[in-house]
């Protein structure tokens, strides 16, 4: 029985083991959107390494789609979420105060095309490039994927790219004071791609359009980054941390099911009420302990006060500041002793016997009904 429990046990954590190669082929394995996350192929992981490179600070766009107030330069690879309206008019807006985009998408996003009029043909062409015009310094081909859409630019709208066939691959146009970028092989840019001299030269000329002082950045909202799960649980959604979290949960099972208690079970005993004489019995040896005694003797005094203005008649509703008042005009002995002691304990020394002495005095002031009866 014993050995059939473990053998279970085993054969779950090989299945929690083949879930994560499966799950991580899936995910590292191709990155369809060209994330900036992704170390694979298609993924741009590469190019913002290759931004904080070249002295160009990185980061992505995530959680919500807020562009930063300042002009920087941003990376919108294949929209996987589509833009909004109100997105696209955040993102023009960006852009007429001196931002740069750099929109590459096979298919393009709807909104976007709509918003900048590009015009992309229903048809492939070959993706092989060469700079259009001397723009790019140093750039002479480009390469990527096999095939792309073509553009059809407006007069508006400066070719950057294009193929043996003269079809234009990528454009440039101004928007206010910033600039569209437009490519239709986001390939060019991607981990396989970057590695080629030209290709990586095309990079660099990007990048350097950056305005001065600003940020270039990864658009992730439209891959799927949005603001689902904080920072303390995102792991929680990666391979390893799913893999981790089976891993956890076969053992408690395991454990549970094959458990042995360390002894019998030892009822506890009946919670039993304490006395009050204990209750002072431990505070003061607690102040005992620590030496605070003047703390103890003021404690003794206040409560001595209280103590004499019950005696003689007085209600708990007496304020502090008035109590002494009151209690010298109904009992103006027992005021005068109570002021001597107050004075007794400003001077005192406070050695234990001094202590004791004062103690005894101001509980023979508070219940004289017991040292007359003693």
């Amino acid at each position: 029985m014993k050995g059939r429990g473990w053998i279970a046990l085993g054969a779950m954590a090989l299945l929690v083991f083949v879930l994560v190669l499966l799950r991580g082929t899936g995910t590292q394995g191709r990155s369809p959107d060209h994330a900036s996350t992704s170390d694979a192929a298609d993924g741009t992981s590469a190019l913002r390494a290759y931004a904080d490179a070249l002295g160009h600070s990185s980061g992505s766009v995530e959680g919500d789609f807020t562009l930063s107030s300042s002009s920087g330069l941003l990376f919108v690879f294949t929209p996987t979420n589509g833009f909004t309206a109100t997105e696209v008019l955040q993102l023009n807006s960006w852009m007429q105060s001196g931002g740069v985009v750099v929109y590459a998408a096979e298919d393009g996003d709807p909104q976007l095309d709509t918003q900048f009029g590009l015009r992309r043909s229903s048809t492939a062409v070959s993706a092989k490039a060469h700079a259009a015009a001397p723009i790019l310094g140093g750039v002479a081909a480009v390469s990527g994927a096999d095939s792309a859409r073509a553009f059809g630019p407006t007069a508006s709208q400066v070719p950057l790219l294009r193929n043996e066939a003269g079809d234009v691959l990528a454009l440039r146009q101004d928007v206010g004071h910033g600039q569209l970028v437009a490519l239709t092989d986001p390939f060019t840019l991607c981990n396989a791609s970057l590695g080629k001299p030209d290709n990586g030269r095309f990079a660099a000329d990007l990048m350097a359009m950056t305005p001065t002082g600003g940020r270039v950045w990864f658009d992730e909202f439209h891959h799927g980054a949005a603001a689902t799960a904080s920072p303390e649980t995102a792991w929680m959604t990666t391979p390893w941390g799913i893999a981790l979290l089976a891993a956890v949960l076969i053992a408690f099972v395991g454990l549970a099911l094959r458990g042995r208690a360390f002894g019998p079970r030892i009822p506890l005993r009946a919670r039993e009420d304490r006395s009050t004489a204990e209750y002072a019995v431990a505070v003061g040896s607690l102040l005992h302990r620590t030496g605070a005694r003047r703390v103890t003797l003021e404690a003794l005094l206040a409560s001595t006060r209280r103590a004499v203005a019950q005696r003689v008649g007085l209600g708990g509703d007496v304020p502090s500041d008035r109590l002494n008042a009151t209690i010298a005009q109904r009992a103006p002995a027992a005021a005068e002793a109570l002021a001597r002691a107050e004075r007794d304990l400003e001077g005192a020394s406070m050695s234990e016997v001094e202590v004791l002495r004062m103690a005894r005095q101001l509980h023979d002031l508070a219940y004289p009904s017991l040292k007359e009866s003693a």
